[in-house]
């Protein structure tokens, strides 16, 4: 499943059969079913048999935030924004 933050409130569209999608097959996916929340067009199958959510807000510059799960469903992985950082090698030379 993937949380869409819609005029309604948050829709939590099933993206069904992801194993076997691909990268772009679940990035259309993603793209079609949150048009379609927006737009107030998802179906009640739409939103049933989902067991784990994404919650991406990293896009919008988002560092961290808490994401909160839909019951039924068992999980979901809030994203937050990378950053770039500064780390010192292993052995003490230097840093990365």
């Amino acid at each position: 499943s993937v949380a869409v933050q819609t005029d309604l409130g948050l829709m939590v569209p099933v993206v069904r059969g992801a194993c076997g999608l691909g990268l772009s097959g679940i990035s259309g996916e993603v793209r079609h079913l949150a048009g379609k929340a927006k737009d107030g067009k998802l179906s009640a199958t739409d939103m049933i048999g989902g067991t784990f959510t994404i919650s991406n807000l990293g896009m919008f510059g988002i560092k961290q935030f808490a994401a909160i799960v839909n019951p039924p469903q068992a999980a979901i992985l809030a994203v937050g924004a990378a950053r770039k950082e500064v780390v010192k090698k292993a052995d003490g030379s230097g840093y990365e």
